[in-house]
């Protein structure tokens, strides 16, 4: 091999060491990333659903937070000012009588994951026909986006809303 060659080769095997270590102290100086930003109701659809309740003294709903194509973020915690309203907005008169377990959670809504909310009531009693019903999204130290539903049947006067959940199957 001749001196030039010999040169050459031993520059580009120096070269390639070089490049290695730096890029192994780069990989071990990186910033993990943020992980997802916080769901807002430009990441997620919302939809409102009846369920099929285990107890055949309560009627069960199940308010399905979806991501929009494309969408990673995480929510967790409790909506905030609930009320059933009719087609004029106004409120029904459905009560509210918590629901919430106290257990925060933030949950990944992806492409694969969403989150939901169950509401529940009695069968029996006063009823109430919502067409709709209007709550915040959990926040970031703020209140969140405010959505409006359509609500797909009818309620007793007392009504249970859980916090942000898995959904269960």
């Amino acid at each position: 091999m001749n001196p030039f060659r010999k040169t050459l080769s031993a520059a580009v095997l120096a070269g390639a060491a070089v490049l290695a270590v730096t890029s192994a102290a780069q990989g071990a100086n990186a910033q993990p990333s943020a992980g997802p930003v916080w769901c807002t109701s430009a990441h997620i659809d919302v939809k409102a659903h009846d369920a099929h309740s285990p107890s055949k003294t309560d009627k069960l709903f199940w308010i399905r937070f979806t991501a929009k194509e494309g969408a990673n973020c995480k929510i967790g915690g409790t909506l905030s000012n609930v009320r059933f309203v009719d087609t004029n907005g106004n409120d029904v008169g459905a009560r509210l009588t918590g629901g919430q377990n106290g257990k925060y959670v933030e949950l990944p809504v992806d492409g694969v994951r969403e989150a939901a909310v169950y509401v529940t009531t009695k069968r029996g009693g006063q009823r109430f026909a919502p067409a709709g019903i209007i709550f915040n999204l959990p926040g970031q130290g703020r209140l969140g986006d405010l959505v409006k539903l359509p609500w797909p049947s009818d309620l007793g006067e007392f009504v249970t809303v859980t916090d942000l959940m898995a959904p269960v199957s």
